[in-house]
């Protein structure tokens, strides 16, 4: 295995990995700030053609976030194992992690935009 401290050292890594957690993060502060804990229940998905359908509990739009972090770490990983052998795939990787990240925090712009 590549050496996890050099890894993170090398420098498309230091870009990206702190830019994805820094969009997570920021999906996961505005997500509490702006849907704050209710009994009522809320929209969490809209279609062009159907309108709203889905509705729930207000904790389930933490799902965004929650997923955003699962796609990060894993791809860290998965970079870190593959550095050694293709250290532009592990690149693809970690840019993969903050292009979703882009789409959560749109995905939550909506939902919020959708409830407020």
């Amino acid at each position: 295995m590549y050496p996890l401290k050099l890894y993170i050292k090398n420098l498309p890594n230091i870009i990206m990995i702190p830019l994805a957690l820094i969009l997570n993060i920021t999906n996961w502060i505005w997500l509490l700030w702006e849907i704050r804990p209710q009994d009522e229940l809320i929209f969490l998905h809209y279609n062009i053609l159907f309108g709203v359908d889905l509705i729930g509990p207000w904790w389930k739009v933490l799902y965004l976030p929650i997923v955003g972090l699962l796609i990060i770490l894993i791809n860290i990983f998965l970079g870190w194992t593959l550095f050694g052998k293709d250290k532009f795939f592990a690149y693809i990787l970690n840019f993969v992690a903050v292009f979703c990240q882009v789409f959560l925090l749109l995905a939550s712009s909506l939902l919020i935009f959708l409830n407020v």
